[in-house]
């Protein structure tokens, strides 16, 4: 579930083309967003656990989870991403929610990769991301957006889920990949 990344698509539609903003967009973009991530979430943790996992087994926590449910966990993200970013691209979408939902399946897709080899934190990924869109787009509020991967990183540290390198990189890493997309998808 990314709802900042759902905040940055409809900001970003909203400020780079004030006639992409329809209240239909925004709803999609929520719906593909926070929606269908969240309802995929318990779907996950069945498959990781069982009907009935017993407490030994159980998948308790899914913002550090081992590192088989986390590769499942980002497939899982990888492949509603891909989804929704294509449901998006046949929509014909406004280009400013084609650059925001490609940025995200981007970053989740090179995190997806970097964390067969070294773990990389997804969080500040997609706060570096949307912090990027937000910037780049000069959306609303935009010099705010800069703390959003400063607030991740912290928190995902001080929880010791990730140390210093892997939310720095993490958030570097959304925000080069925001920068590319927006070339892409001009």
């Amino acid at each position: 579930m990314n709802p900042a990344g759902a905040a940055a698509i409809a900001l970003c539609g909203l400020s780079r083309d004030p006639a992409a903003g329809p209240v239909a967009w925004l709803i999609l973009c929520l719906g593909l967003y926070v929606a269908i991530p969240l309802a995929a979430i318990p779907l996950v943790r069945h498959r990781l656990t069982g009907p009935d996992p017993g407490p030994e087994r159980r998948f308790t926590d899914i913002y550090d989870p081992a590192p088989e449910a986390r590769q499942l966990l980002l497939t899982a993200g990888v492949s509603i991403y891909g989804l929704s970013v294509g449901l998006l691209w046949a929509l014909e979408a406004p280009a400013p929610y084609l650059w925001a939902a490609t940025t995200f399946l981007c970053a989740a897709t090179v995190v997806w990769g970097v964390n067969r080899l070294w773990k990389i934190s997804i969080h500040t990924t997609g706060a570096g991301g949307a912090a990027g869109l937000l910037m780049i787009s000069g959306a609303p509020g935009w010099p705010l957006a800069i703390g959003l991967p400063l607030t991740v990183a912290w928190a995902r540290w001080v929880r010791g889920a990730h140390n210093a390198a892997q939310v720095v990189s993490g958030a570097l890493l959304g925000a080069l990949v925001a920068f590319g997309c927006q070339v892409l998808t001009r």
